[in-house]
């Protein structure tokens, strides 16, 4: 559930696209303000999943599990306030936030594979593992926009946030 939380919230904006634009009132920049939300979550990681490994190797994976995922709940919790307030410069800091936690979460779940696997199978945990995150990339682009016509937007996306406060709890368990 860890990683499922994180994917599907990742991919969130891309599943709720039409609602977005709808519900910000169709910017004239609205492409490149949506653009930008996946932009500041990509530019961080390219550098992030370093510092992400080298503090995995120095506090353990325990600990950086419960930040990281604290790292994506909470960016996801700034992102839902910033579109309920209507508020792209709030949104794109909560992007910003949730990329902090974002790739070095799956940097610090290889650490605790490797140490699970050691030596037996570890390919196919790793493919096991990948396919399992990117089922919560599947299960957003069916729920959310369901979510967001059946109910509201808003919700939609506080329900991802939901979702992101249940991975910090099965880190912390």
């Amino acid at each position: 559930l860890i990683m499922i939380g994180n994917y599907y919230s990742y991919d969130n904006p891309a599943a709720l696209k039409t609602q977005i634009d709808d519900y910000m009132g169709d910017p004239d920049d609205f492409e490149t303000l949506f653009s930008l939300l996946y932009t500041v979550y990509s530019v961080p990681n390219v550098f992030l999943p370093f510092l992400g490994g080298y503090f995995v190797d120095k506090f353990g994976v325990r600990i950086c599990m419960i930040v990281f995922t604290s790292f994506i709940a909470c960016g996801q919790v700034v992102f839902a306030f910033g579109l309920s307030i209507k508020s792209w410069p709030v949104m794109l800091v909560g992007r910003v936030i949730f990329g902090f936690g974002g790739e070095s979460l799956s940097v610090a779940n290889s650490a605790i594979l490797a140490d699970w696997f050691e030596g037996k199978e570890l390919a196919f945990a790793f493919g096991l593992n990948l396919s399992i995150a990117r089922l919560g990339s599947v299960i957003n682009n069916l729920v959310s926009p369901a979510l967001a016509n059946g109910v509201d937007l808003q919700f939609a996306l506080w329900f991802s946030a939901i979702l992101c406060g249940a991975s910090v709890g099965c880190a912390l368990i």
